[in-house]
């Protein structure tokens, strides 16, 4: 019995450090944390991130020494929360997922891509993933028709699982969808209340790494999909200079990252109390350089509309013309290492 109760208290460990630390954060939200000194004369340039995003990025790349101007971080745990900040005006600027870029587009918000990045290397895709109990009797995604999977509403791990859904040759209407935040999934999925759960990045590792999950399909066999940090109109117009010079130096540190992927793993690690294999596993989302906002980019984001339209996700196709602004392209993709 008392070796029982240790072994479920060792599974359950990272999830509740996790799950913590998400609380924290969304608390943090509350309470702006600036960065760069407190002289009230700067300006202020509000960024919206989630754990283990840009600020842990940009702290361990030494990106955040010396600005001319005051960040406040706001931290999320999740996308959608951040892009309702965003387009409320809380927030200037905030890194997210195309996804759900899309997701909060085509509900009308008032907010632009500036800065797109694409992961590359080793192991890109592995952190995004359907996972199933490692008892699990479903074997293929095939085997998902008529069974509930969850996920968050408009994310990158829903567009994950509709792009494998539809290459398994099935509806969106064919899987029985179930809509939770991640913590909630994981708990659904342990107590046996669904049968998979499509999520992403350090999720993914601890789910597998230390529970013992068993990854069904990830998307290391998919194109990879951009990243995205985007803006409030009024950011844009108003707050420019600094927007531009904070994203150069998000540039930078990406190079940096890709460059240093242990030494980025190990300040992730410390500031989010993950272990470190889980921290190394998750940060293929990050190691990766900027690329330009162009005519090509945008058509290959028409193709998650056109899939959120398809799964009844967005209601109609919104025109994506004015989503992606490319005036940032030449300072985010200079090169001054």
């Amino acid at each position: 019995m008392t070796r029982t109760i240790l072994s479920r208290r060792r599974v359950l460990l990272p999830w509740i450090v996790l799950f913590a630390l998400i609380a924290l954060a969304a608390i943090g939200f509350a309470s702006l944390r600036p960065h760069g000194g407190g002289d009230p004369g700067r300006p202020v340039l509000k960024i919206g991130d989630q754990r283990g995003g840009a600020q842990a990025l940009m702290r361990a790349a030494g990106e955040l020494d010396d600005l001319p101007y005051r960040i406040e971080w706001a931290q999320f745990p999740a996308a959608s929360p951040l892009l309702e900040a965003l387009a409320a005006g809380a927030i200037d600027v905030g890194g997210v997922g195309a996804p759900p870029f899309a997701f909060a587009y085509a509900g009308d918000a008032k907010i632009k891509a500036v800065f797109a990045y694409r992961p590359q290397g080793p192991g890109v895709g592995r952190a995004s993933a359907i996972v199933v109990p490692k008892d699990s009797p479903v074997r293929s995604v095939a085997q998902l028709k008529g069974r509930k999977l969850a996920t968050v509403r408009g994310s990158a791990g829903q567009d994950l699982a509709l792009r494998l859904i539809e290459q398994a040759g099935l509806a969106s209407s064919d899987v029985r969808w179930t809509y939770l935040d991640n913590g909630a999934a994981k708990a659904a999925l342990e107590s046996g209340a669904i049968d998979a759960w499509s999520t992403w990045g350090s999720y993914v590792g601890i789910a597998v790494m230390e529970n013992g999950d068993r990854v069904l399909a990830d998307a290391s066999g998919l194109p990879a999909q951009t990243g995205f940090f985007a803006a409030s109109d009024s950011a844009i117009h108003g707050k420019r200079p600094i927007l531009a010079d904070f994203l150069a130096r998000l540039s930078r540190a990406r190079r940096w990252a890709a460059a240093h992927p242990d030494a980025f793993a190990r300040t992730l690690a410390q500031e989010t109390g993950l272990p470190f294999k889980v921290a190394r596993f998750s940060i293929t989302a990050y190691i990766g350089t900027a690329e330009p906002i162009n005519d090509a980019l945008v058509r290959e984001q028409a193709e998650i509309f056109a899939r959120y339209r398809r799964a009844g996700i967005i209601p109609a196709l919104p025109d994506i013309r004015g989503a992606y602004d490319p005036s940032f392209n030449a300072t985010a993709l200079a090169r001054r290492d």
